[in-house]
């Protein structure tokens, strides 16, 4: 089963092909049957044929001599000595149409031959066969007079040559009908591949879209014309899909840059305002945090806005430091202890510096509200990787999958974060190529956010 639930035993080539084996089988063994029933016949088909051109050839070698009697002469030695020497398996006789009597015979001797025996005068023209008997009646004029030649052949002969016949033509059908079928098989299978691949193209291209990638479409080139109403719906759907998200992403940063000077206008007049100073310390805590979750989102709408973002080689090292200094009082407010662990000095990526920034300070203000009181934070850069690692109660695997979903907090009932934290450095790592990994539990105890980094700048430092 692959990553989307579909097993082999839903594939569609797999469908094909058991189809077309089964239907290729089934044709075969009807062709062949058909083969082995004809085979089985076919010698006696043969004699039969032979039969009717005996019983022509038969009246050229007789004539009437001058007292009237009928006289077999036949200067063929093949015909006088077939007629001879297997005189029990093969004989003639002649009668008279006129007198309905026996004129001539080929064997005298009418006792000993089983197939004259089977040659009764009211035999009907034409091919007859009775009791392993093959018979056959052919009228004719001979000097003025009108004769029946009747034919008679033992089955002895027929069966000498199925013997003969059969066993060659069995192979040479059984070695031929599996050739055959091997060949139709893997015809069938290179169709159904052929068939299957454009399929399998779309879905890898499909596959290959990243949700900040919505501006890529599916290419037409190739596509047969059966498939080709699906791609322009796919791409139609995804021109939609891009252009809602375009809008969603310009209302957000709208509504955020408008939300700025309002939320600073009533933080200002609050201030002036001469109210009790409970209700005025819970005003400016809620203005405090709309204010934050404004900034937030005019952080993701920038993280998301990839065409703003100025690519170059940055030192990650000096960015974890800039960091750590611009939250350092932040430390003391929440009575932490915050470190920077710098493996490799010289870490340098190609992104840019200040979605790089915006993203650790992300990481770090989550350790810092997450963690226990007097918990240990630590920043760790190496030559691919920033972490942030905390002794904090760390993530319960359940809660991992939504980590970085917007809005989504721990703990829902309160405002001790806007849930957009997660989600801005998600945007940030799609849009450097990085990958972003969630360790739940460390030797700290705490969590441990790895982000790893591929498009890097050997042996180089950015001061």
């Amino acid at each position: 089963m692959n990553q989307s639930g579909i097993t082999k035993k839903d594939s569609l080539a797999r469908k094909l092909f058991i189809l077309f084996s089964v239907m290729g089988g089934a044709v075969f063994a009807l062709i062949g049957a058909i083969l082995f029933l004809f085979s089985i016949n076919f010698a006696n088909i043969a004699v039969e044929k032979s039969m009717h051109g005996m019983a022509e050839d038969i009246p050229e070698s007789l004539y009437f001599d001058e007292q009237g009697t009928l006289i077999y002469s036949s200067t063929n030695m093949a015909k006088k000595w077939g007629y001879d020497a297997l005189f029990n398996n093969l004989a003639f006789k002649v009668i008279d149409r006129a007198t309905n009597s026996v004129i001539l015979t080929s064997n005298e001797h009418l006792e000993t031959s089983a197939a004259l025996l089977a040659l009764p005068l009211d035999l009907p023209e034409g091919y007859s066969f009775l009791n392993g008997i093959d018979r056959y009646r052919f009228s004719v004029t001979l000097q003025g007079k009108d004769l029946y030649v009747d034919l008679a052949r033992d089955d002895l002969i027929g069966e000498l040559a199925n013997e003969a016949v059969l066993p060659m033509l069995g192979q040479v059908l059984t070695l031929t009908m599996i050739a055959a079928f091997l060949i139709f098989i893997c015809v069938g299978y290179v169709s159904i591949k052929a068939v299957v691949k454009p399929v399998n193209n779309v879905a890898e291209q499909l596959d290959g879209i990243e949700p900040s990638q919505l501006d890529r479409r599916l290419d037409k080139k190739g596509v047969p014309s059966e498939m080709l109403p699906l791609v322009n719906a796919l791409n139609d759907t995804m021109e939609r899909v891009e252009k809602g998200f375009k809008e969603q992403k310009r209302f957000v940063a709208n509504a955020a840059h408008e939300l700025k000077t309002p939320l600073a206008v009533l933080r200002t007049r609050l201030e002036l305002a001469n109210v009790p100073e409970k209700i005025g310390c819970e005003l400016m805590g809620d203005i405090s945090y709309m204010t934050r979750v404004v900034e937030q989102l005019l952080d993701l709408s920038r993280a998301q806005n990839q065409n703003s973002y100025l690519h170059k080689p940055v030192n990650i090292s000096d960015v974890a430091k800039d960091v750590c200094m611009l939250l350092g009082p932040l430390t003391l407010t929440y009575k932490k202890e915050l470190a920077l662990e710098e493996v490799d000095k010289n870490a340098t990526v190609i992104g840019d510096q200040a979605a790089l920034i915006i993203m650790l300070k992300n990481l770090l203000e989550n350790a810092l509200k997450h963690a226990d009181e007097g918990a240990n934070i630590i920043v760790e850069v190496a030559n691919d990787r920033i972490s942030v690692k905390d002794s904090g109660p760390g993530i319960k695997e359940e809660d991992r999958v939504k980590l970085f979903e917007r809005f989504w907090r721990k703990e829902q009932s309160t405002l001790t974060g806007s849930g957009l934290g997660l989600a801005i450095v998600h945007e940030v790592t799609l849009a450097h190529n990085a990958k972003i990994d969630v360790e739940c539990n460390n030797e700290l105890g705490g969590a441990t956010f790895h982000v790893y980094f591929y498009d890097r700048v050997e042996n180089t430092h950015v001061s």
